[in-house]
């Protein structure tokens, strides 16, 4: 049995190693594809593929997202190189997260006609109707043609943008999922509780990936409404220090503006690969929490030990994805619209 994991976050990473370590006696022949910047178990690995840089994506602008998808192209290309040895094997199975990514397209859909695919969970998405048509037009169709035009054969996908929905696909792994779409094909994915040391912090969950999507007008505007709600919070006259920390994808906000909205409080700018779950209960520690509807709200909730979860005071925004306002009702989260 071979079984190839994409793993382009750390978080997608650490959810394989938790899902290998279930199974530790198997003879599958385990391999990672990452890059360099991402830590990763070696003693569970049987084979690590690199990729030269980091696969997030922080463009500006048009001319931008066509240079950095091209350079990830190239870079999966390179990839696709290291893999064909197995592109005739049969029993071979596919660990990925979402079919919107030009490599797991290809994999899944192109590389091997005898592939079978499992989704593990890397956020929000599969708790919610998302597809094709929720994305930006514009990005699809750079991504189709540069990724055709360099032969790493994009496919315009249907169903859910998760893949679930496709005849190779046998599963997902997620965290809660009774509350998932498709719950019939799921399986609970292990992970750790963990301790928290509470600070009495603000920590903000920056969303810019929709920068990309809806504009830079919009999410700013509604950075001041979150910058408002912040300020209104019972707790703020008593914080000193909030942590502000970017998705790793999407254009970067002004945080001078940003940082000058709170005169008398230290405002420190979290820009760091290690993950911010990691972050989070190795140093943060933050009792209240704002954003507007990140995936990782309900990780370091789920994450939590139970007896701690009182303490927590979650803060949502909701102003771009209400599919995922039953999720966040479930946990208790305080939401704003």
């Amino acid at each position: 049995m071979i079984n190839i994991y994409i793993g382009i976050s750390k978080n997608q990473v650490s959810s394989y190693e938790e899902i290998l370590k279930l199974d530790e006696n198997s003879s599958s022949v385990n391999i990672l594809i990452s890059n360099k910047t991402i830590k990763n178990s070696s003693v569970l690995w049987d084979e690590v593929i690199y990729a030269d840089k980091s696969f997030n994506n922080q463009s500006t602008s048009g001319v931008s997202a066509i240079y950095n998808i091209t350079k990830k192209i190239l870079q999966y290309k390179q990839v696709v190189k290291r893999l064909k040895k197995y592109k005739d094997k049969k029993n071979t199975t596919l660990y990925f997260t979402y079919v919107e990514d030009i490599l797991t397209n290809y994999l899944l859909y192109s590389f091997n006609k005898n592939i079978k695919g499992i989704v593990v969970e890397d956020g929000t998405l599969n708790y919610y109707p998302h597809t094709i048509n929720s994305l930006s037009k514009k990005k699809i169709y750079l991504k189709w043609m540069l990724s055709n035009f360099y032969g790493l054969r994009f496919k315009l996908y249907k169903g859910h943008s998760s893949g679930i929905e496709s005849k190779n696909v046998s599963k997902q792994y997620v965290r809660v999922p009774e509350l998932s779409m498709f719950p019939n094909k799921s399986e609970k994915l292990p992970y750790p509780k963990r301790n928290i040391s509470f600070t009495n912090t603000f920590l903000v969950i920056g969303q810019e990936g929709y920068i990309n999507q809806l504009g830079e007008k919009r999410y700013n505007e509604n950075l001041k409404e979150l910058v408002h709600l912040m300020r209104s919070d019972a707790n703020y006259a008593d914080i000193k220090t909030i942590y502000y920390k970017p998705h790793r994808n999407g254009k970067r906000i002004n945080f001078l503006w940003f940082q000058k909205q709170f005169n008398s409080k230290e405002v420190i700018y979290l820009e760091s690969d290690e993950p911010l779950e990691d972050l989070y209960f190795n140093k943060l520690g933050s009792r209240h929490i704002f954003s507007f509807d990140s995936s990782a709200l309900l990780n370091i909730y789920l994450e939590s030990k139970d007896d701690q979860r009182g303490n927590l005071n979650f803060n949502v925004l909701l102003k771009y994805n209400y599919l995922l306002e039953p999720i966040f009702k479930k946990f208790k989260f305080n939401i704003y619209k």
